[in-house]
């Protein structure tokens, strides 16, 4: 009994032990971006934390060029002290111009059959250069970019306007037959790094963006959420600025699969408080609570429909109606779908439930 207790509690120390002389023989990328350059070769950055007492959230970023993102790895391991590795990879960030001329196909076929890589690793395009968000400095001097970068992106996702992604729902998405996907955009704003918008993908191809002002809607639109911003203006004098603040939203869709006039209902469903008003009058006045959540619908429908209607015409899916309208009309092929999502009626309701002020003026 006692050799079995000596056993149990050495395990846990060779254990601990042995992960930093594992660190110390490799680099492990917390970050990958892509460019792609004027002579079709790709460049890939790959960011490693360097592990050391007295230098936290100090980073290198090791870099390479070659014909395939898969081979990029191998060239800069080749340069470097050591093997990169990519088991702390926490986002990879795409140039626009790459996915946009170049397509997913084979850079999400080269992550998925990688096996280092978890399917909750965050994908993300960038408006520009890689390399230049890459290079850019995180205000927070105690993570690197890569930390830095993931962790945005992830608090936009949970308590701002950024629906979910990672590269296991992104695939999902885009393996679909015609399967329509979207990815966070970012951009560097004086110099700082932002959330700009949902890039949106045509099977494998971004093709558009969704800006930071519809943000809001197409969360609402692809999945139920608890947190989210919304800000609109009043229809008053001053043309107030409200915000209010998503305590539980979503959609819900009705199909109607007739063969002559197939169409879909979206019922909007918003309750929330408002978080900031520029308005002098009580916000606890029923009265105006209501203007305030009538006026949000309308502008909410308002929206709603432009950004339905710009799907529309480019062909685009992101909500996954398809799906929906599949689900009552087992027959539907791709090829119907094609013909008929263009000019399908697709009608907007839309319910705002204010239940809490919690206002600032």
């Amino acid at each position: 009994m006692r050799k079995l207790f000596s056993v149990i509690l050495t395990f846990p120390l060779l254990c601990s032990c042995a992960q930093p002389r594992v660190v110390d023989e490799v680099n492990m990328s917390q970050a990958i971006g892509y460019d792609i350059l004027k002579n079709d070769h790709v460049e890939g950055m790959f960011v490693i934390p360097i592990f050391q007492q007295d230098k936290m959230g100090k980073y290198q970023t090791l870099t390479g060029t070659s014909t395939t993102t898969s081979d990029v790895q191998a060239v800069v391991s080749k340069k470097a002290d050591k093997p990169v590795l990519l088991g702390q990879t926490r986002i990879i960030l795409f140039s626009e111009k790459m996915v946009r001329e170049i397509g997913m196909t084979e850079l999400t076929d080269y992550l998925y059959r990688e096996p280092q890589l978890g399917n909750r690793v965050i994908l993300a395009i960038v408006e520009g250069k890689v390399k230049n968000v890459i290079n850019t400095k995180p205000p927070n001097t105690n993570v690197n970019i890569g930390i830095f970068l993931s962790d945005l992106i992830n608090q936009q996702n949970e308590t701002g306007n950024g629906p979910d992604t990672n590269l296991h729902l992104f695939l999902g998405n885009a393996l679909e037959t015609g399967g329509d996907s979207y990815l966070p955009l970012i951009k560097l704003i004086n110099n700082e790094v932002a959330v700009s918008g949902v890039a949106l993908f045509h099977e494998n191809k971004m093709v558009t963006k969704v800006r930071t002002d519809d943000m809001f809607i197409f969360k609402t639109l692809v999945q139920h959420h608890r947190r989210g911003i919304y800000k609109f203006k009043l229809k008053d004098k001053k043309e107030s600025d409200i915000v209010v603040e998503s305590i539980r939203s979503g959609s819900s869709y009705e199909v109607s699969s007739s063969e002559r006039n197939p169409s879909i209902t979206i019922k909007i469903k918003i309750k929330g408080q408002i978080k900031e008003s520029m308005r002098s009058e009580n916000l606890t006045n029923r009265k105006m609570i209501k203007k305030i959540e009538k006026e949000m619908e309308a502008d909410l429908t308002k929206q709603a429909n432009r950004l339905i209607k710009d799907l529309q015409k480019k062909s685009l899916d992101p909500i996954g109606l398809k799906e929906k309208y599949h689900a009552k009309n087992k027959k539907l092929t791709y090829e119907h779908w094609k013909k008929i999502y263009p000019v399908m009626d697709i009608n907007i309701e839309t319910k705002v439930n204010i239940i809490q002020t919690g206002v600032s003026e």
